[in-house]
């Protein structure tokens, strides 16, 4: 429990989403996944970045590990209020960037990322120092599913009476 200043009854640390109160000054490793808009010139995205990367310079944070952006469809459109009108996207360059920092860094980091015109989404989660990345799911097969013939060379069995099964049933059960 967050505990009284002596000043006015103001907390000296308080619970905040990316972190626990009163652990503002630990060091944790948190992950930043962000979407940026695809309207940018693909040999513009590397700019993006650095400017992602200088953000978290300037909040004094040390950078792990990071997949640059790729261009993906998303799995339902997006909207994001641009320059007085409402946009709708249905792609974007995803990308992620691992840091370790203070709670408070965070928050800050946090607090600059809602400022970047360019991002379309981000979400930022308390992460591990390992490598988490999980392959992609196979894509999915619309229509029919194909059924497998079996091998030419298979041998083939002989068709089994309802009595040969049952009495190997009997001696399975006997045994």
């Amino acid at each position: 429990m967050a505990e009284e200043s002596s000043g006015g009854g103001v907390p000296e640390a308080v619970a905040s989403p990316l972190g626990e109160a009163g652990a503002v000054d630990e060091r944790r490793v948190y992950e930043i996944g962000y979407l940026l808009v695809p309207s940018i010139v693909e040999s513009d995205v590397p700019g993006e970045v650095t400017a992602l990367h200088d953000l978290l310079d300037k909040e004094g944070v040390g950078l792990i590990s990071e997949e640059f952006p790729k261009f993906r469809t998303l799995a339902y459109e997006m909207r994001k209020h641009v320059g007085g009108a409402w946009e709708n996207y249905g792609n974007g360059y995803f990308g992620w960037m691992k840091f370790e920092g203070k709670g408070e860094q965070a928050k800050h980091i946090d607090e600059e990322l809602r400022r970047v015109p360019n991002l379309l989404r981000y979400l930022i989660v308390k992460s591990i120092r390992e490598h988490t990345l999980v392959g992609a799911r196979p894509p999915r097969q619309n229509g029919p599913r194909v059924k497998r013939e079996a091998p030419a060379d298979a041998p083939q069995s002989a068709p089994v009476s309802e009595a040969e099964l049952d009495k190997s049933i009997e001696k399975l059960i006997a045994d």
